[in-house]
């Protein structure tokens, strides 16, 4: 028997993501519809199947599993990405002081980046270039892997930045490691600069004046002058206490960085109605609960699916991409630290173990290996989204044919 994730109930029950798409299918993006279909086929034939038979001759037992959709708006699939993640950084990054810190901006400035992707892209830069800036010119390269966070408690749009730092870096003449840290009143200044710049830069992609909120906006001139005042506004940004090692900020991050916004345990005895979602509120330090209708939910739910390759985690200085190769292994020798290995990623099997604590791969009637035996292809995202809209339209036309012939 079937049980559907979680996740999927929210959509399934009482035809909702239909509903959903009749409603403001327009609006929705080709590439959030494929993301949600992929979640909704996840675990289920539509995927494929890959087939496992016992290995000894004697046994007949064999397996099925379904293919999975690696989709960020799964919870189930973003388990399986964050833990992988988690596990590649803990024994990459250098094991030296670190500073986390959170880059908010005022409420009212979050309307101009939702789903506004490019100007979300350009919000990394906006966090890291002054203080990359400053490292390179006191020839230190620094290192840093940030994470956009587009939501908070509550769920709606609440752009921001979490972003690790190295206390120090590499001396790139001398190959040492030199002490190096940002003081929080600078930081504060230079990211409100950075994002009231982008802002103005950005005037003719925002269109601010057919947004709501700041409806008095006609032109470029009263849009520069709206920035202004919101520049003289208190900014946020939270400097937490250093740390050994990056291991706590990594797990902070990685708990939002792979998974869809709303927890699966918050929707696994969804019966439709209302959904009741607890946070917790800062203010208060309490937790709180707000109701939301199934529509209100999820278009919550989808407005944080990032477009098509968009990375929500990026890397700077001496990890970055193009540097990571050459600059590491000094960092390694400069902190008297061995090189680490590459580690493997742990897969379907690890992780079945680490949380059920059972062997998928071994016969429950034997107990020997199961082998591979075969496979069959499940379809597109494409073809699931064509069906339903076909079916959308097939139901339309005969509730429309029925109410002609009763008229």
């Amino acid at each position: 028997m079937y049980i559907p994730r979680p996740a999927k109930l929210l959509f399934t029950f009482d035809d909702g993501w239909n509903r959903f798409l009749d409603k403001f299918g327009d609006s929705v993006s080709e590439w959030t519809k494929l993301s949600v279909e992929r979640m909704l086929a996840c675990g289920t034939c539509a995927m494929g199947v890959r087939r496992y038979c016992c290995a000894s001759p004697d046994c007949t037992h064999s397996r099925f599993f379904c293919q999975s959709c690696k989709s960020k708006s799964c919870s189930s699939c973003g388990l399986k990405a964050t833990e992988q993640w988690i596990a590649t950084q803990q024994h990459i990054l250098p094991d030296c002081d670190w500073q986390h810190i959170t880059f908010t901006m005022p409420h009212v400035l979050w309307p101009f980046f939702n789903n506004n992707w490019p100007l979300l892209n350009d919000l990394f830069r906006s966090a890291t270039r002054a203080m990359l800036r400053f490292a390179r010119k006191m020839g230190i390269e620094i290192g840093i892997f940030c994470a956009l966070h587009t939501y908070g408690r509550q769920l709606g749009q609440h752009p921001h930045i979490h972003l690790s730092i190295t206390r120090g870096g590499l001396d790139v003449k001398h190959g040492v490691w030199r002490s190096l840290f940002f003081k929080k009143k600078n930081v504060e200044h230079i990211w409100r600069i950075a994002v009231t710049g982008l802002l103005r830069r950005s005037y003719d992609r925002i269109n601010p004046g057919s947004l709501p909120g700041p409806g008095h906006i006609r032109d470029n001139k009263q849009w520069r002058r709206y920035l202004e005042a919101q520049y003289q506004r208190h900014w946020k940004v939270h400097f937490a206490r250093k740390t050994r090692g990056a291991w706590r900020n990594v797990k902070y991050i990685g708990r939002y960085l792979k998974r869809p916004p709303v927890a699966a345990s918050q929707l696994r005895h969804y019966s439709g109605g209302a959904v009741v979602h607890q946070y917790y509120d800062h203010r208060t330090q309490q937790y709180r609960r707000q109701k939301l209708s199934q529509e209100e939910m999820i278009g919550r739910y989808i407005s944080h699916i990032p477009s098509r390759h968009f990375k929500m985690v990026r890397y700077y200085g001496f990890l970055s991409n193009r540097k990571r190769g050459t600059l590491l292994p000094k960092v390694y020798e400069a902190l008297k630290m061995e090189e680490k290995k590459k580690p493997e990623k742990p897969g379907f099997a690890a992780l079945l173990k680490g949380f059920l604590g059972n062997d998928p791969y071994q016969c429950i009637l034997c107990g020997d290996r199961l082998r591979f035996a075969g496979a069959q292809r499940g379809m597109h995202a494409t073809e699931l989204l064509s069906e339903r809209l076909h079916g959308m339209a097939k139901k339309r036309w005969l509730q429309t044919g029925f109410m002609d012939q009763c008229a």
